[in-house]
């Protein structure tokens, strides 16, 4: 049978902010350039997929931000 592992990504602004929970900018949250210190979505997405990550839902949250769902074949 087959499993899966599960990635949930935050994206704000195109920038994705947190990953399972991880902040994933370089700078520490709330300093002045802590969002442009994370990577772009289109960035993300690349490593994600060459992870072999796959994309499987978008939960539009307002303007923009969103969850964004993968998933991954385990072991």
């Amino acid at each position: 049978m087959k499993r899966f592992e599960y990635l949930v990504v935050r994206m704000e602004h195109d920038r994705v902010v947190m990953a399972n929970g991880h902040w994933q900018g370089t700078e520490e949250r709330g300093t002045p350039d802590a969002d442009a210190s994370c990577p772009s979505l289109f960035e993300y997405l690349g490593d994600a997929g060459a992870q072999g990550w796959e994309l499987v839902g978008v939960d539009p949250e307002g303007e923009g931000t969103a969850q964004l769902y993968f998933k991954r074949t385990h072991g």
